[in-house]
């Protein structure tokens, strides 16, 4: 499937009001309401972050601080980002391709260095990614209990008793949906190149009973230069990065951030896994 670079001004008023169309317009039988699910039903999307897949440190950094921190879930404009998913049941061939290649991702580096993925090659009702891509392989460590590259420890959540963590890899956590044999190719892209820019963009905010309020009305007041305004919410340099960089440049910068060894690096964290 040949896939144009799509350049989007995604800072722009336009693009959001495309962008919020575009999820209401295609969401699972136009529900109001997220979805649970499962992490270890989910594979990335082959038109997210430019097909250069996820990065390995980030997933492992991101289980890292589910291991340390304890899981948040997303109460209001609080925890950890609402997935944004696309349902394959029956699988498109878009989705087919998405499989493909990550099981070929998985085959092809060292055992360990992803969670595995129980997805068979012919499975036509899965869910690909288009935005939370490492967030969700983070809970599929902890769901196989693999080890960190950074300490050789497994992330057992049995051992953390932490029965917020537990809850969300038995049922799955609160996603927006959408209707893959109904999103066309460009569509998902446009999506995901959004869903990558949130420090442009404003914090969704997720009410009591489960609806999504997309509108972001604090999007369109602009930004006076204030940093003392707390009316949009930040993000740190870090975060604001890791959503733009394709997966090798991810990878660098948690290397970065964490010290890690370029040789440990190149050598696929054999040693630790």
């Amino acid at each position: 499937l040949p896939l144009m670079a799509m350049n989007v001004d995604d800072s722009s008023p336009e693009s959001y009001l495309k962008f919020v169309k575009l999820l209401r317009t295609f969401r699972v039988s136009g529900d109001a309401l997220l979805l649970r699910v499962r992490s270890d039903s989910i594979i990335p999307d082959t038109t997210n972050r430019e097909r250069t897949g996820l990065s390995a440190e980030h997933v492992h950094y991101i289980a890292t601080l589910i291991q340390t921190d304890g899981f948040s879930p997303r109460v209001g404009t609080k925890g950890h980002d609402v997935p944004v998913l696309v349902r394959e049941c029956p699988a498109t061939q878009t989705g087919l391709l998405s499989l493909s290649r990550w099981r070929d991702t998985l085959e092809n580096s060292t055992k360990g260095l992803f969670p595995p993925c129980t997805l068979h090659a012919d499975c036509n009702c899965f869910y690909t990614s288009l935005g939370n891509g490492h967030f969700t392989q983070a809970m599929n460590l902890h769901r196989h209990n693999c080890s960190s590259i950074f300490t050789s420890k497994p992330y057992d959540a049995s051992l953390h008793r932490d029965k917020q963590l537990a809850h969300a890899l038995e049922e799955g956590v609160p996603a927006l949906v959408l209707d893959g044999s109904r999103l066309a190719v460009p569509d998902r892209k446009f999506i995901s190149l959004m869903l990558n820019s949130t420090h442009h963009m404003p914090r969704w905010n997720v009410l009591e009973n489960g609806e999504l309020n997309l509108e972001g009305e604090q999007f369109f007041a602009g930004d006076d230069g204030n940093d003392d305004d707390e009316t949009e919410p930040r993000v740190s340099q870090f975060e604001a990065l890791s959503k733009v960089l394709d997966a090798e440049e991810l990878s660098a910068l948690v290397r970065t951030k964490l010290g890690i060894d370029v040789d440990e690096a190149k050598s696929g964290y054999k040693s630790r896994l």
